[in-house]
């Protein structure tokens, strides 16, 4: 009688190819996020260097004689 875990037959049935494919993906995954982390990183500021907005004067009209 076999008494073996499923989790014991799947490290079994490891396919030996696996592996590699795994690796293979899981560094490309890595590659494309530091990629397109750097890609945002060296991306020139767009954002105006002074806010040109207009503003609002509140005058305190009982200080005025």
């Amino acid at each position: 009688m076999n008494n073996d875990t499923t989790y014991a037959l799947l490290v079994r049935s490891e396919e030996k190819g696996r592996s590699i494919m795994e690796t293979a993906v899981y560094a490309l995954l890595g590659l494309s996020a530091i990629l397109s982390i750097l890609q945002f990183v060296q991306q020139p500021e767009r954002l105006p260097t002074t806010l040109t907005t207009q503003g609002y004067e509140i005058s305190d009209t009982s200080q005025r004689s």
